[in-house]
């Protein structure tokens, strides 16, 4: 397959390169007011060129996946990457072959009978006015080409269910969000009490309704494993991506090796962990994935690379090159980033509270890469007082900075929570996960009512 076009790249004077195609199986229904409203079903396939030089990186994708079509596209790239030079002395290309494939089972007719039963439970509260569901699956079967010779086969398939509910009572309207993925088919949910989730999420959603709101000021904040590791991915697992490092655009700049988080934090990015959404058996420039410790014992370690960052740095790369489709280059990103668990029972980080906020789910937020500085909401929160979990409060944000965050953690549970994600970056999204165990903030500013 396309030896010809790697041919010409192989002999182009570059770093590395790669010659990308994928075929995409696209599938998603989204459902709301009591019915089903649309299902799609869609099929791509494309074919991404990449020629990499020091810094500069030459790459061109097309629909047409042909031998010729993409030979145009590697004599036009490498024309542009050598423009002086003449007829290349090529030395043919031999491939080896490395195949990973997985499988797909497919069940539109169970995702409807899964909103029923949300909605015969939901909308028994009159409070209640909307519950929609949109279900996703994506089956990408890719193949590489890279400079070593190798023909990389891998087949992922993104499942994704997501819940909302909103409720109104007079003035107040509420609405809480329910996200669940995995890198697998949707028999991950084979088994799955929807019905008692519904009850769940209804009985949530009503006491966030009726919930007071909570007056700004600095106090103990703990983030609960529920929560997920937004605060890590956002606060944190960005500045440790290495084409921002090596472009001034993160905190973490030239402190590898340096004191940068609490002696009882370890940060991970791992790729290897089987099922989680943002998984994969090599990444998008051919490279086996990996487990790579970031923070460990509050000393940074690592970085994340890809191939053209670790040779600049004069480093291994770690397997972090994604892309969202063929027709983006790849780029540094994280994978399943993550706080390991620490000793400290999670029971007893609440009972030390005298006065805080427990943060079970998280919400949407801002971060600035360069300085640490974040804001997130608190999609679902709770009053502690006296060592005890009180009522919920509503409207709630943290206002802090990364860095100073896990330098300041005091606790971290023995416990473990996963939740998943899209991760946003230069125009491309990508599937992620994040995760933490129970951690205790001793102090950090709490934004919410001024009353």
């Amino acid at each position: 397959m396309y030896e010809s076009a790697a041919d010409l790249l192989k002999n182009s004077n570059s770093d590395f390169f790669d010659i990308y195609r994928e075929k995409s199986y696209i599938r998603m229904l989204q459902a709301k007011n009591g019915q089903i409203e649309d299902v799609k079903v869609g099929f791509e396939e494309g074919v991404g060129v990449r020629l990499v030089k020091g810094l500069s990186v030459f790459y061109s994708s097309s629909t047409n996946t042909d031998e010729d079509s993409v030979y145009k596209i590697a004599k036009f790239i490498t024309d542009v990457a050598n423009p002086k030079q003449g007829r290349f002395d090529i030395t043919p290309f031999e491939l080896k072959r490395v195949e990973m494939w997985g499988g797909y089972k497919p069940d539109l007719e169970r995702i409807a009978e899964i909103y029923d039963e949300f909605c015969s439970v939901a909308y028994k509260k009159a409070e209640v006015k909307q519950v929609s569901l949109t279900f996703s699956d994506r089956k990408k079967q890719i193949e590489i080409i890279n400079e070593k010779g190798e023909l990389l086969k891998e087949e992922r398939i993104y499942t994704v269910l997501f819940f909302e509910l909103t409720a109104r009572e007079k003035q107040i309207t509420q609405t809480i969000r329910r996200p669940f993925g995995v890198l697998g088919g949707f028999e991950y949910f084979d088994g799955w009490d929807f019905k008692g989730l519904a009850e769940e999420e209804t009985e949530k959603l009503l006491n966030l309704l009726k919930a007071p709101p909570l007056k700004a000021q600095k106090m103990t904040v703990v983030l609960s494993s529920q929560a997920g590791g937004t605060m890590i991915h956002e606060a944190v697992g960005h500045g440790l991506e290495a084409d921002l490092v090596y472009e001034n655009l993160s905190v973490y700049k030239d402190k590898l090796g340096q004191k940068v988080a609490s002696e009882k934090i370890t940060v991970v990015d791992d790729a290897t962990r089987p099922k989680m959404r943002g998984s994969f058996y090599y990444d998008d420039e051919g490279e086996r994935s990996k487990n790579t410790v970031l923070i460990e014992n509050g000393v940074l370690k690592n970085y994340m690379f890809d191939k053209m960052y670790a040779r600049l740095a004069d480093k291994q790369t770690t397997g972090n090159s994604r892309r969202e489709s063929y027709r983006f280059a790849p780029i540094v990103r994280m994978s399943n980033t993550y706080i390991l668990p620490g000793e400290d029972n999670p029971e007893d980080i609440i009972a030390s509270v005298d006065y805080g906020l427990l943060v079970k789910r998280m919400g949407g937020g801002q971060v600035n890469p360069t300085t640490g500085d974040f804001v997130f909401e608190v999609a679902e929160g709770y009053l502690i007082e006296n060592g005890k979990v009180k009522h919920m409060v509503r409207g709630a944000t943290l206002i802090g900075n990364g860095p100073n965050v896990l330098n300041e953690i005091d606790m971290v549970g023995s416990d473990f929570g996963v939740e998943v994600g899209t991760c946003g970056k230069s125009g491309q999204g990508v599937p992620v996960s994040d995760g933490e165990p129970t951690l205790r903030i001793p102090s950090i500013m709490v934004g919410g009512s001024s009353l």
